[in-house]
């Protein structure tokens, strides 16, 4: 197992280099404490591989509205403005419809 990406809670993503079940993802999530509780921590297959990890991902709501945000009152033809909109649109295709977006 290969350790390929960490959050800011040490949960990890990991690449199985197995040969029998190489490009794996699996991720090793920490428990989260609560008085009185005692979690477990949780390693599970994430996804089949790394497209398949990719795919199963998805934009936050308020990801996307700060996302904008930062550039709703750029000039249209700015670079960076062009490629949020184009990260939107591939990814949050009805975000224009937000009230977010269109105030």
């Amino acid at each position: 197992m290969l350790p390929i990406a960490r959050n800011g809670g040490s949960d990890t993503l990991f690449l199985d280099l197995n040969p029998a079940t190489h490009g794996q993802l699996h991720a090793f999530v920490h428990a989260i404490a609560w008085p009185g509780y005692l979690g477990n921590h949780v390693v599970t297959k994430a996804a089949d591989n790394f497209d398949a990890y990719l795919d199963s991902l998805f934009i936050d709501p308020g990801m996307a509205e700060d996302a904008w945000a930062d550039v709703a009152d750029s000039d249209p033809s700015d670079p960076w403005r062009r490629t949020v909109e184009d990260w939107l649109d591939k990814e949050l295709p009805a975000w224009r419809a937000e009230a977010w977006a269109t105030s």
